[in-house]
């Protein structure tokens, strides 16, 4: 089975995830952060608040600075992720597009780690209803036609 060349091909989709699980980590960060401090003060509320903060980020930051290196491990997981399901729907608005432009229907073929394998075949099983000579021809497989394409 072929491998994508391709990661990031649907940026409605993909993009979206993308904003979301870096929302969620600026959150995460934002209430970590408050709840630390609000710990700190309350464990010793006598001290003024410039000491509290230097203590915090002596006892919080590293944990600060190794969430900062594992943004991106978390972006571009969710981008790999999001492919095995994005990859199948763009090859089969793709596929469904070339019919309704008139050309001849061709069968699909998913990568086996991709999600959404019985869509594949329930597309393949009304091809083979509706155009049985489809049934001949080469499955479309992912990657082939699937750089430089345009959703």
């Amino acid at each position: 089975m072929s491998q994508r060349k391709k990661t990031y091909i649907d940026s409605d989709v993909q993009g979206a995830l993308t904003r979301r699980i870096i929302w969620h980590w600026c959150v995460f960060i934002v209430v970590a952060g408050v709840t630390a401090y609000l710990l700190q003060v309350l464990s010793n509320p006598f001290i003024p608040q410039m000491e509290h903060v230097e203590q915090l980020w002596w006892t919080q930051g590293p944990f600060l600075v190794v969430l900062l290196f594992l943004l991106p491990v978390f972006v571009v997981d969710t981008v790999k992720l999001s492919h095995r399901f994005a990859g199948p729907i763009f090859n089969l608005r793709r596929a469904m597009r070339e019919v309704a432009e008139g050309k001849p229907p061709r069968k699909l073929k998913f990568r086996d780690n991709d999600f959404w394998h019985d869509l594949s075949d329930e597309y393949n099983s009304m091809l083979a209803r509706l155009a049985p000579e489809a049934d001949k021809s080469e499955p479309i497989e992912d990657e082939k036609e699937l750089v430089g394409a345009k959703t």
